[in-house]
Formats: C-alpha cells, sequence, structure tokens
C-alpha cells in the first residue's frame, strides 16, 4: 500500500490542501446554487530534475481518470505551443546562452489546454466542464487545479458569449465564470504555501464580492469609455445606498457608448454628471423609470434616454442597472438576469420556488390534478411568497372538513375562489391559509395543530416546525401540501419530495457494473462513475439492488485490490420511505 501512495506522491500535504480547496469550492458554489456539485482534483507534472518521482501525478489518485491518460502530455503541448517568428526569436537568444541539456520551455497556455483535450478525451459521458487553474511549480512539479462543475447546472443559468474587448482584453461572461476564475486564481496563490493546511482563509463572502467586481468589468466596458473601466461595483453599491428625502432609490441605469445606435436622448445635459458624484447621480435617479433611463459609459451620465430600434443581443454593448430598492440592485441584458446584489452581497437571481418541482410533486399528490389547478395554485403561491413577514398556505383535499375542525382557531370562510389580487390581504395576519386543488379556499389565520415529532428543525422558526407536526400527525392520512414562506425569505414545500428518475437508468448501471465485474482489470473511471452514481440515488434503489451492487462492488475491489482502485466505501441501504410514486412512468417496450 505504502508504494501506491510513493507513486503519487509529490509533496507532503498535497491531501490536505486539496481536500481545503474542495471544502472551498462547495461552501462558494452552493451558495450560488445549491445543485451545483464542484469536483476538485490535482495533476502534476514533473518538470524538475527528480529522480525519486514519477512523471505524473494526480491528487487523489482514486479521481476520475488515470495517470496513464497524462503520459503524452509533454508532447502534446509541445505539438499545441504556438510560436510567431518573434517567441522563436526569442527563444534561439535564450537558449545560446542556456546550458546545453535545457530543455525547450513548453508555455503554461500549452499544458493547459493539453490537459484540456486529455480531459474531453478521457470523460466518455462528457456530464462536466472542466476548468483549468495557472499552474505553481511546488517541488519539481507544475501543479494544475482541476474544477469540474455540472454541464446541466451550469446551463440553466444566462451567459454572455463575448470574452473580448479591444481584441486583446479578456472578461468575464457571466458572474458564475467571474466566480470559477476566481476560485481558480486563488487556488493557484494558495499552493505558493504548499504547507498551509488552510489553502484559501478567504470567506466566501469575499470570494463573492472580488468575483461581482471582476464581472463589472465586463459590463463597464461596453461604455468603451476607459475611465469608467474600474470601480462600477462599488459605485452602484454606494448609490443604491443613498436615500434621496427618505425614499428609496429606484430607478434604472443603462451602460453604454454614448452614441449607441439603439439609444435616442430624450433630456440631455450641458455638463455630464460624473457617476462618482454619487449624490448629484441619486437625485438625477428620481427622474427615470421603466420607459426613461439614465444613459451612461460608466464614467460620465449623460442624461435620459430611451432604448429604441431592435438592439442585436449578439453585440453584447448595451446592459442595464436596476436600482430595485434600498441597497439591492441588477444586472441585465436583454432582459436577463445576470446578478444581483443585495447590501453589497452579489450572487444570481434565482426562483424562490423551483416551478418544475412545485407541479410534479403536485402531480405525485393530488392524483388527477390538472394543469389548470396546478396553474392556479402557482400563481397563488407565487403571491404568497411576496408577503414581508411571511405566510403559510395549506392545500388539502378535505380543506372543508379542516375547516370545521379547526374552527375556533381561525377565520372559517364561505368557501371563495382565491385569486392572485386578494393573497397578499389575506396573508397579512399570522396564521395559515387553508384551500383545496381547486385553490377553494375555507379558511385564513389557521393556527395549526399536531404532536411533538423528531422530524422538526431547532434551527428553523416556529411557523417551520409546526408545519412539520401538523403534516407528520394529519397531513400523511390526506392529499396534503403546506407551503411555508419564512420571513428570511426561504421557502420550503411540506412533504419535500425526492425528484422523479428512470428505473430504466438504474437497471442500466446494475448491467454495466455486472459487466465491469467480469474483466480481469476493470476501468477505474467508469467503476468510479457507476459507484458515484449509485451513492448519489441511493435513495431510490430496492432492497434487492442495494444487495447486487454491494456484492459486485467487493467483487471488483478484490479484483482490483493491488491496485488502488478506490477509497473504502459503505455497503448501499435501501430507504423505508421509497417507493414506485419516485419512478417516472416508462412506455413499455
Amino acid at each position: 500500500m505504502m508504494e501506491n501512495i510513493t507513486n503519487f506522491f509529490m509533496w507532503d500535504y498535497q491531501q490536505h490542501i486539496r481536500t481545503s480547496l474542495q471544502a472551498t469550492a462547495e461552501n462558494l458554489f452552493k451558495e450560488i446554487d445549491p445543485k451545483f456539485v464542484p469536483t476538485v482534483f490535482f495533476v502534476g507534472v514533473l518538470v524538475g530534475d527528480r529522480k525519486d518521482r514519477p512523471p505524473i501525478c494526480l491528487e487523489p489518485e482514486n479521481c476520475d481518470y488515470t495517470v496513464d491518460a497524462f503520459n503524452d502530455i509533454k508532447k502534446l503541448a509541445g505539438k499545441l505551443e504556438k510560436t510567431d517568428e518573434k517567441k522563436k526569436t526569442l527563444n534561439s537568444n535564450f537558449n545560446s546562452t542556456a546550458p546545453a541539456k535545457h530543455e525547450k520551455r513548453i508555455s503554461n497556455e500549452a499544458y493547459i489546454a493539453a490537459i484540456h483535450k486529455i480531459l474531453a478525451h478521457e470523460d466518455v459521458y462528457d456530464k462536466t466542464e472542466k476548468f483549468i487553474s495557472s499552474p505553481t511549480y511546488v517541488e519539481g512539479f507544475l501543479v494544475f487545479v482541476i474544477l469540474e462543475m455540472q454541464k446541466d447546472a451550469l446551463g440553466k443559468y444566462y451567459s454572455l458569449t463575448i470574452d473580448k474587448r479591444y481584441d486583446r482584453n479578456k472578461f468575464n461572461r457571466s458572474f458564475i465564470e467571474s466566480t470559477v476564475n476566481m476560485f481558480l486564481k486563488e487556488s493557484t496563490n494558495a499552493l505558493k504555501d504548499p504547507h498551509n493546511l488552510f489553502a484559501i482563509e478567504r470567506t466566501t463572502e469575499e470570494l463573492l464580492r472580488e468575483s461581482a467586481q471582476q464581472f463589472m468589468y465586463s459590463i463597464s466596458s461596453a461604455g468603451e469609455n476607459f475611465e469608467g473601466l474600474h470601480g462600477l461595483y462599488d459605485t452602484c453599491n454606494t448609490i443604491a445606498s443613498l436615500r434621496y428625502e427618505g425614499a428609496e432609490g429606484l430607478g434604472k441605469m443603462v451602460i453604454a457608448k454614448r452614441d449607441h445606435p439603439n439609444i435616442r436622448f430624450t433630456l440631455q445635459l450641458n455638463e455630464p454628471i460624473k457617476i462618482t458624484d454619487f449624490r448629484k447621480v441619486r437625485k438625477f435617479l428620481e427622474l427615470s423609470n421603466d420607459d426613461s433611463l439614465i444613459i451612461s459609459d460608466s464614467a460620465l451620465i449623460y442624461g435620459l434616454g430611451e432604448q429604441t430600434g431592435k438592439y442585436n443581443p449578439k453585440e453584447e454593448s448595451l446592459f442595464t442597472i436596476n436600482f430595485i430598492s434600498h441597497f439591492k440592485w441588477e444586472v441585465l441584458h436583454a432582459n436577463n438576469s445576470m446578478m444581483i446584489v443585495e447590501y453589497k452581497q452579489p450572487n444570481i437571481l434565482k426562483e424562490k420556488l423551483d416551478r418544475e418541482k412545485f407541479y410534479s410533486d403536485l402531480r405525485r399528490i393530488f392524483i388527477n390534478i390538472d394543469n389548470g389547478q396546478l396553474d392556479s395554485l402557482w400563481d397563488i403561491t407565487i403571491q404568497a411568497t411576496k408577503q414581508k413577514h411571511g405566510t403559510m398556505l395549506v392545500i388539502s383535499d378535505i380543506a372543508p372538513e379542516e375547516a370545521e375542525r379547526l374552527g375556533k382557531q381561525s377565520f372559517t370562510l364561505n368557501p371563495i375562489k382565491l385569486k392572485p389580487n386578494l393573497v397578499q390581504q389575506i396573508t397579512s395576519i399570522d396564521g395559515a391559509v387553508l384551500l383545496d386543488r381547486n385553490s377553494v379556499c375555507h379558511a385564513i389565520g389557521i393556527i395549526l395543530d399536531g404532536l411533538a415529532t423528531d422530524k422538526g428543525d431547532s434551527s428553523r422558526g416556529a411557523r417551520y416546525n409546526s408545519a412539520i407536526r401538523y403534516y407528520e400527525h394529519f397531513g400523511k392520512n390526506h392529499p396534503t401540501v403546506l407551503v411555508i414562506i419564512s420571513e428570511d425569505g426561504m421557502i420550503n414545500l411540506i412533504p419535500n419530495l425526492n425528484p422523479q428518475i428512470k428505473h430504466s437508468a438504474i437497471i442500466e448501471a446494475i448491467e454495466s457494473l455486472k459487466k465491469l465485474s467480469k474483466s480481469a482489470k476493470p476501468d477505474r473511471k467508469q467503476f468510479n462513475y457507476l459507484m458515484n452514481y449509485f451513492e448519489n440515488i441511493e435513495f431510490y434503489l430496492t432492497a434487492v439492488e442495494c444487495h447486487t451492487i454491494n456484492a459486485l462492488r467487493k467483487k471488483i475491489e478484490m479484483n482490483d485490490s493491488n491496485e488502488g482502485l478506490l477509497t473504502v466505501r459503505e455497503d448501499l441501504k435501501p430507504n423505508n420511505e421509497m417507493n414506485e410514486s419516485y419512478y417516472i412512468d416508462e412506455p413499455d417496450e
């Protein structure tokens, strides 16, 4: 076993540093979207004269790639090296004074391009985007940090396509891309002190703020005024923080070059206002609205105007800053939200409630509910999420009976079809709103009852825990969904169902594992991919499937026990709450 570790050894603390960077990546990207599942690993290329080290190292050694895949990385990088005549001359001059044994230098860019090609070739499933850091020289190795992110999760968010302006300056195409680049930059710097167990010591909040500052260069550059290139992020924060005669700041500002063809001035200043003259800018914002926008090139404000003609979004030359409320502003391009900043903390705009999940869960709980009923319940729920003080909806097939049972601790109503425009009004009082699948409201201001349960959450408030108690004691007996909107903006559905998946995909994966178990030398990447898949969907596995997978895994581990195939994995276990409703209906073949 010691021999295996030595084979992949670069320096003493490589495992600890990698683990620290993995934790930072998880905290950082899950803050943006909890569905992001980043993976961090190292590729080390030996460039120093170390006879006691292998030419290629991976950390961890049991990642989804093999050392063998990188055996020809130097040869590949050499082919990818792009040199012009000037660079060749420089190399020639350098080599004339260099020792005879000097190996021609391969650029970092060529190594990164080579790693991209190797990873793309090896990733037969093509499920992840690969991001590669600049290398850090550590004890004879060029160490590259690799960050993998799921393509489907990244693909949900709007992004620009142009990453360069003025033919040389590279910009981030989204806040997420800026965050990725910030993480890679911090990782590269962290490896300069390869014995520091706390690799990146900056907080998640700090990293996100700097990512936002870097992303705003992409916005300010559209104004084509170099004087306004820097500081737009801090400027918008300051403007959003100011109040004008006690009112919150509401208004919109366009960032574009002064003579942009899709802008027509309706009011033009004789002397432009510097965008850093915050109080004048704040006062001028009072004049703007959805149709009359402040026109700025990110350095100066020229007046008010409107967007005219048909703007071509592919040009990516016109952006809008929407000052929503006090300390809250948003960046948009072609009506697509790209970043939202609240109290100086940036993030991306996410639906408070996943519409797809809402519809899917209600279809599984309320059998035969139709699209019209779902649309109506969705509209009511969205209105309820706007209640600043929080509220709760109880959707139940026995709403009339529950209204009668809870009549002494609620306001019962003559049943009324609830319209979205009434929701804010009836949720302004404490207590839950009781309605049925047809959006007919039967009671408001309900105080829910229920016995104590171990499924509560001590970190959540009384509203959430009373909903849990009610559901566990009464809701399980009849089709019931509770929507809890907390004061802090958090929204929960009870019951919180796991999404449906195809059972056929599980069967196919088990068949693949069976074939792998018959191989004399199982493919490490395929094995790890399959086992990671089974661990991620463990909830959906039957007792028989768990037993089969566990037995096959142990057989493969025994076949490859001398190759260090993977870290120790625990047996998979069935979940008592799993049932057929968690499988998507599939046509019989």
